[in-house]
């Protein structure tokens, strides 16, 4: 009954809007062009596509009045605004180094001395805080840390103060509050954090804090954001990219809980894409859907072949697109109104910290290399932040400029890790070699960061599996400012160690240890340290296996030494470094012996192919050294052929290169590759205390698998040495 009527309407709206655009088109060619808005959708990695679109707006001459995004859409969108031209922004993702940005933290060479102890002590990203009582993490694997710094230079906030509302083309970027879940849009504000907030994808990046708020990904309330361009700037036409990833296939989601997570986060962004999307008018508005089937969020090192795809997409859609073109005059008046302006060089006249107690803060500022007066480096600043995020105090250090009057001031935002100041760390460890028990430790540590003002530190550390531990370790710094502290340490233990004679454990036997030393040290900078003071130690071995007479007159042993060391550390990495050197050197005097033992390793690269090479001694240079002060070869890097530990004894001398091709890297936000290794050793004890048959030069050989793993470092392979059969080991975990 009702047919004919709605037949009847259905025509006349096909009508209107056909009417609608052929006006659109009619006002283009009468000189008036349409208000264009432009909506940049999110999707990780696969937002490069929309660097593709723009290329094609530009060939095809299309201007745009104003753009709105969202995530990777709103990086995107957020340089366009800018002034960035396409091919510069298709420079710009081509050049970055995305696994090392997705790294986040500082090179290993940049961290303070104790971070670096740190991180080879314990899991990397194990750490967590005690905090109110509660055990807390962080709340995502990366801080955005570089990410930030690569923002930053997108939009040149490095050579002038950069708002939302300052930039040539009218903005909109789209945020969702963590807390409240609502929808935050920010047509102001400063461009890069909120750029930066925009990408937050929980779980990956930290929330941004802005303005009392906690802002993630707005892809999660509004990925398309088709309102927000029509409420900027009120366009006759929208043209919507859309490069969201699709929801996975059942097979996929049974993959991993991980799987399930993101499926999750695909449902809620699809549903409010399909809203968004019911405000577009057909035959008025262009909506654009790259094919990117195979190109996941995580591609980021694929942006080439996905900007391709981007234009190939929009060059399909030219049809539509073609009544949107301007006149050249036109044009060429738009290009010149958003086209980015040189900028001079920019002088500091003032450098503030914020988010810290003024005292850190004043440490802070004291500590850069970017000086009030001078003109203003990026390299500089950017090196000035990392190395402040390698003292390992902070989950952030940002920059912005901001406008002071007539002067232009630095301002350094720091953020205090959410989850400290009082700090919880793990390790494990775990090792076995043929015809030889296998070794483990799991450990655990309890950090104290913020005892005083001027930094005071307490760790204590604990030890379970086949060494035993306890340990407790006061640090403080003579002032907030200083290098120099004065230390103090102590432990107690038990360790299992077996005595090797023709190639044979002969006995074992267990160690009862305790130590406590002290003294005062001094801090070169991320180069290392300098430390001197003395040391009491009580040590008492007991047979478990075998015959007590092989432990000699060595059952117990008190030992009162003073010490001198130098420990520096200039390796990029902490076990399989491409670049860097390290050195260390001590000196123990005790009443009855003098001992000197030192070591030095360097890496070089070549492409894929890293040489690293260390030498090390151990020499009584006065009297006897006890078994308990003494030296071992045997074990992964030390003699690798040799069993853990198998010759004891004074005056060692030890040369070992390792030659690797890397031959994969860990996904994006986790540091490390696999390396390929071939081992070539060689060592000898002229004082022996266990193996006392053998003598000269031990050669040892081996080939292995290597590289960093989410437990440490990791060693798989077979070695042979002079005086064993072919031996195969395993090490993983933390030394």
């Amino acid at each position: 009954m009702y047919r004919p009527y709605i037949h009847i309407l259905l025509q006349a709206c096909a009508t209107a809007l056909a009417v609608a655009a052929l006006a659109t088109t009619a006002s283009a060619t009468e000189g008036q062009r349409p208000r264009i808005g432009l909506v940049l959708g999110g999707g990780g990695a696969r937002g490069a596509a929309h660097v593709g679109v723009l290329k094609k707006l530009q060939e095809l001459k299309i201007p745009v009045d104003c753009v709105a995004g969202t995530s990777m859409g709103g990086l995107v969108a957020g340089a366009f605004s800018s002034g960035l031209s396409p091919s510069e922004m298709q420079i710009a993702l081509k050049e970055a180094d995305w696994r090392d940005m997705f790294s986040d933290s500082a090179s290993y060479a940049d961290f303070t001395p104790r971070l670096k102890g740190s991180s080879q002590s314990y899991i990397p990203g194990s750490e967590g805080g005690l905090k109110n009582g509660t055990l807390q993490f962080p709340s995502a694997v990366l801080s955005g840390q570089k990410i930030k710094f690569f923002i930053d230079r997108l939009v040149r906030a490095n050579a002038a103060p950069q708002r939302i509302e300052g930039q040539p083309l009218p903005l909109a970027l789209v945020t969702t509050d963590i807390v409240t879940g609502a929808t935050r849009v920010w047509r102001s504000g400063d461009l890069a954090t909120l750029m930066r907030a925009t990408m937050s994808v929980p779980g990956l990046m930290a929330p941004v804090k802005y303005e009392g708020l906690s802002l993630v990904d707005g892809g999660l309330v509004d990925n398309v954001p088709i309102a927000q361009v029509q409420q900027l700037c009120q366009p006759d036409v929208v043209i919507a990219v859309n490069v969201g990833s699709p929801l996975l296939k059942a097979e996929d989601i049974d993959a991993s809980p991980l799987a399930v997570t993101g499926q999750m986060i695909n449902l809620l962004t699809e549903q409010n894409v399909t809203q968004s999307l019911t405000r577009l008018r057909p035959g008025v508005d262009v909506y654009i859907r790259p094919g990117l089937d195979g190109i996941t969020a995580g591609d980021f090192e694929r942006s080439e072949e996905t900007i391709a795809r981007g234009y190939a997409a929009a060059a399909a859609a030219e049809p539509e697109l073609r009544r949107l073109a301007a006149s050249e005059e036109q044009y060429a008046a738009w290009q010149r109104s958003v086209s980015r302006q040189a900028l001079p060089d920019i002088t500091v006249q003032a450098i503030h910290a914020t988010g810290l107690p003024p005292t850190q803060a004043q440490v802070l500022t004291e500590k850069l290399d970017t000086k009030p007066g001078a003109t203003l480096s990026v390299q500089t600043l950017e090196n000035d932040l990392l190395k402040a995020y390698g003292e390992g105090k902070y989950s952030n250090v940002a920059y912005q400029l901001v406008q002071e009057s007539d002067a232009t001031a630095l301002n350094i935002v720091a953020t205090e890790k959410p989850w400290g100041p009082d700090l919880v760390r793990a390790g494990v460890n775990f090792s076995w070699g043929t015809s030889e028990e296998a070794r483990y430790n799991i450990r655990g540590a309890y950090h104290q960061t913020r005892l005083n003002e001027d930094g005071g530190e307490l760790l204590l550390t604990g030890q379970l599996g086949s060494d035993n531990a306890l340990g407790a370790d006061f640090y403080q710094p003579l002032d907030a400012a200083s290098a120099w502290f004065v230390q103090s340490q102590g432990f107690v233990g038990t360790y299992a160690a077996d005595l090797y004679q023709n190639g044979t454990a002969q006995a074992r036997f267990r160690v009862d240890v305790a130590e406590i030393n002290g003294g005062l040290g001094l801090n070169l900078g991320r180069y290392g340290v300098l430390k001197s003071g003395l040391l009491q130690r009580h040590q008492r071995a007991e047979t478990t296996i075998g015959s007590s007479s092989l432990l000699g007159d060595n059952t117990t042993v008190d030992n009162t030494a003073w010490f001198i060391s130098a420990d520096l550390d200039r390796f990029n990495s902490p076990f399989f470094p491409t670049a860097g050197w390290r050195a260390r050197l001590t000196q123990t005097r005790a009443s009855d012996y003098t001992k000197l033992d030192g070591s030095y390793a360097q890496s070089f690269s070549l492409g894929a192919y890293v040489l690293t090479g260390r030498m090390a001694f151990t020499r009584a240079t006065d009297g006897t050294l006890p078994i308990s002060d003494s030296a071992s070869l045997g074990g992964t890097n030390n003699l690798t052929g040799l069993a853990h530990g198998q010759i004891v004894g004074s005056d060692m001398r030890y040369l070992g290169v390792r030659s690797e091709k890397i031959i994969g890297r860990m996904p994006l936000g986790m540091r490390g590759d696999l390396r390929l290794g071939l081992s070539y050793e060689a060592g000898s004890m002229q004082q022996r205390y266990s193996e006392t048959q053998g003598s000269g030069i031990i050669r040892s050989s081996g080939v292995y698998l290597g590289g960093e793993t989410p437990l440490g470092p990791l060693y798989l392979g077979v070695a042979k040495a002079s005086e064993n059969d072919a031996r195969l080991f395993l090490f993983l975990g933390n030394p």
